[in-house]
């Protein structure tokens, strides 16, 4: 019980923030995807990294201050979270925090709580149910029939009070269903992007063709210094391969690079939608779990989208070894 509080209280504090900063704005604000990755001009390629740097910091610190706005609300959820289970099964506060601290009861006491809880719920006792044990297949069946047709003259009974939990239930069912699915869509996408990205910095040819530029600056360095013609030829000639090297290795991979950047700059701009959807499910799926009112200003998943894009978006020019080698 103590672990599916603490999760229920992540999920909620997960979605709620009071931050001004939206998805929108932050994607908005971030350097477009150059044009030619590859080109001599290390200037535009610094102008790139500084406005990156400068909205990554921003999107970062727009995070971490949700995460710490919603941390601070975290004492005052879990009261109403625990009080609201207290009413629900009948436990006072004291029997409550003794079910989250169930390591500290004895197996009798543990078991005068569960039935408790038990009792509360269906009617059932603790007793009852180990009883169970020692009953044949036709003993059971005849129990759950008895069990059955209990249950269901108090739905015919109360018949308004049963029809507001099945739809109660229904609706946190199918909220649950549509929150994994959407949650599940998302994961899915995003691990064929990774796999693609993956694909490009495992090509055998990479290795093969870094090597080499290595070799070739290395044999770069050992000929600078003081030197007469031919060896000034020598140098100017690997020089020449080591910059044509270079040239091959960037138009080879920054391209598909590019081309997989872009498709993930287009499935973050249209996945932003989704996100305030599922930060609404997930709101509304929480307070049915928990009885606690939910209230969120939405956009913390949509800008973990968001930077998850600025920081692929970092290796434009991954691939363009000018100036580093």
């Amino acid at each position: 019980m103590k672990n599916l509080l603490s999760l229920i209280l992540f999920i909620i504090l997960n979605v709620i923030s009071l931050c001004q900063g939206t998805p929108e704005a932050f994607i908005g604000m971030l350097p477009a995807i150059p044009g030619n990755a590859c080109a001599d001009d290390i200037d535009d390629k610094n102008i790139f990294f500084d406005k990156l740097d400068s909205i990554s910091e921003l999107i970062e610190n727009e995070l971490a201050n949700r995460e710490e706005e919603s941390d601070a609300d975290s004492e005052e959820l879990e009261n109403e979270t625990m009080k609201n289970l207290a009413n629900k099964y009948g436990l006072s506060q004291e029997e409550l925090e003794q079910l989250q601290n169930d390591e500290d009861l004895t197996e009798e006491e543990q078991e005068v709580l569960i039935n408790k809880v038990m009792k509360k719920k269906d009617d059932i006792s603790l007793k009852e149910v180990k009883n169970l044990d020692n009953l044949d297949e036709e003993g059971t069946e005849a129990w759950s029939e008895a069990l059955g047709d209990q249950k269901m003259a108090e739905i015919q009974y109360d018949s308004e009070k049963n029809e507001e939990q099945q739809l109660e239930f229904k609706s946190r069912y199918e909220l649950g269903v549509l929150r994994k699915h959407l949650t599940d869509s998302l994961k899915a996408i995003e691990s064929k992007f990774a796999q693609q990205f993956d694909e490009i910095d495992k090509d055998p040819d990479q290795k093969k063709m870094l090597d080499n530029i290595m070799k070739l600056s290395e044999e770069a360095n050992n000929l600078m210094g003081e030197m007469g013609d031919e060896r000034k030829a020598q140098l100017d000639d690997v020089t020449g391969r080591l910059k044509t090297a270079m040239d091959e290795y960037c138009q080879k991979f920054t391209p598909k690079f590019l081309e997989v950047l872009e498709r993930y700059e287009a499935y973050t701009k249209s996945c932003l939608p989704v996100c305030y959807k599922l930060e609404k499910i997930i709101a509304q799926h929480t307070s049915l779990q928990t009885g606690v009112e939910m209230k969120y200003n939405p956009g913390y998943l949509g800008i973990k989208k968001v930077s998850d894009y600025s920081k692929k978006l970092r290796g434009a020019y991954k691939y363009n070894l000018k100036k580093t080698i």
